[in-house]
């Protein structure tokens, strides 16, 4: 992909910084880009320079530097990326009133090439110092961390401060992200030097592409810095601008990302907490998506086989249903639901290689037809190993090691139960020896009796 960073020098009025950044969008297209990142607060000053209290006393509201969703900037905006086909990730100081209380938020749109919002994500850890009074004016993401699909791959992204905690390019590497875009307020009195080996560290570690977009030019008591950059997984600057109002282009292979996490993979050995990495909300999205991804490709490993279908697809949704019932974390949650759909993927290839189903071939055969396909998806190293590992023993019924096992085990016993014509008795044995779960025997009590 090809990818331009709008370095822009912002003026007192909010007219003339929205022509500026549609410029920046013409130039770019021009120059056949395919996505434009701006910097932070593209259309007003940096009004956060000042107390609020300051400003009051002047009498200005925060609310005359905001913009509503609906507002025409916004729409404006909207209607040139549909106009030129192109993805837009342009900043806002955005006054939103969906929850029922006015709030205003520094948020990031990802607008598609269709001219639609794919999502948004506002500044999470809102910090306080000199000029930088930002507490005055924001209020913390209600969302975490937020990463989106693209038709290049996904792609997350950190608003300026939050860069430099360190789980937020993280959190956006453990949901699949290959490019993280920063949207920035970097002045020349910063070290700008930490700033850039910030950025190198973060994107080694992560294994991603980072690009940051920063705004330029003298504003009263400040003067911002330029110097946008992007940085590839291995932590080297692959372009970089000077100081000045431009466009700075660079094209992108995003599958470098995923190589380099194959080859280094420091995540792997992450356990994605959701109360560290802010990612509930976001997270369970992305799973969903890439558990619809998956569904799909197991889906057509076995198309014509309906029966076959039928099957996991149960198993996966009465996992689902006792591991929300025995409140698994996210991370067990998707583990489980992965191999629920997985779980059978080796009887197709025991069928034709040996004429059998049996249960020994199906949990030696199926981790090699699974692999590839979780290769495909890029799910993380570590829940692929778990995956695979339930897949090759999700008929072996003694030592099961974890949550995720047993309610795999579960989940396909009520299915199998019915489906294999099991009588009563053999039923209960079941159930008395198996099933471990409050929520998988109830399940079970609700279809067989007791």
């Amino acid at each position: 992909m090809r990818l331009t960073i709008a370095q822009m020098k912002m003026s007192m009025d909010m007219e003339s910084n929205l022509k500026n950044a549609l410029s920046h969008i013409e130039t770019a297209s021009f120059n056949s880009s395919e996505m434009v990142l701006f910097p932070e607060l593209m259309l007003t000053p940096f009004f956060p320079q000042y107390p609020l209290p300051m400003l009051k006393g002047l009498g200005i509201e925060k609310a005359a530097f905001s913009n509503e969703e609906s507002d025409d900037a916004v729409q404006r905006i909207r209607d040139k990326a549909r106009e030129i086909v192109m993805y837009l990730c342009p900043n806002f100081y955005i006054r939103d009133s969906s929850s029922g209380v006015e709030k205003f938020f520094d948020r990031s749109y990802l607008i598609d090439p269709h001219g639609d919002i794919a999502g948004y994500a506002d500044m999470v850890n809102i910090s306080t110092s000199e000029f930088f009074n930002e507490n005055d004016y924001y209020f913390p993401s209600e969302k975490g961390y937020q990463v989106f699909d693209t038709r290049f791959g996904r792609v997350g992204i950190v608003i300026c401060f939050d860069r430099h905690i360190a789980e937020s390019i993280r959190s956006c590497a453990l949901q699949g992200a290959s490019l993280v875009l920063i949207p920035a307020a970097n002045t020349e009195a910063e070290p700008l030097e930490m700033f850039e080996w910030e950025m190198r560290v973060a994107a080694y570690q992560n294994n991603v592409f980072i690009a940051m977009a920063n705004r330029t030019g003298a504003e009263d008591q400040m003067k911002f810095a330029g110097r946008s950059l992007v940085i590839s997984p291995e932590g080297e600057i692959i372009a970089s601008a000077d100081d000045s109002d431009m466009n700075l282009d660079c094209e992108l292979d995003l599958s470098e990302a995923k190589r380099s996490r194959a080859g280094r993979s420091y995540i792997s050995f992450v356990y994605p907490d959701n109360r560290v990495y802010h990612i509930d909300e976001g997270g369970a999205s992305s799973n969903d998506s890439l558990l619809q991804k998956l569904y799909d490709e197991v889906s057509e490993y076995d198309k014509g086989d309906p029966m076959r279908i039928q099957h996991f697809t149960k198993v996966w949704t009465y996992s689902r249903l006792i591991g929300h019932g025995e409140g698994l974390s996210s991370v067990e949650e998707m583990t489980l639901e992965a191999a629920a759909i997985l779980h059978d993927i080796g009887i197709h290839k025991a069928e034709k290689d040996f004429g059998s189903s049996a249960d020994p071939l199906q949990e030696k055969l199926g981790p090699g037809e699974a692999y590839p396909i979780l290769m495909k998806l890029d799910f993380p190293e570590k829940m692929t190993e778990r995956i695979l590992y339930l897949i090759g023993h999700h008929h072996t019924y003694k030592d099961i090691d974890g949550a995720d096992y047993q309610i795999l085990v579960e989940a396909d016993f009520l299915v199998n139960i019915y489906e294999d014509g099991l009588n009563h008795e053999a039923a209960m044995s079941a159930y008395n020896n198996i099933f471990k779960t409050e929520t998988g025997k109830k399940m079970f009590r609700s279809m067989y009796g007791e």
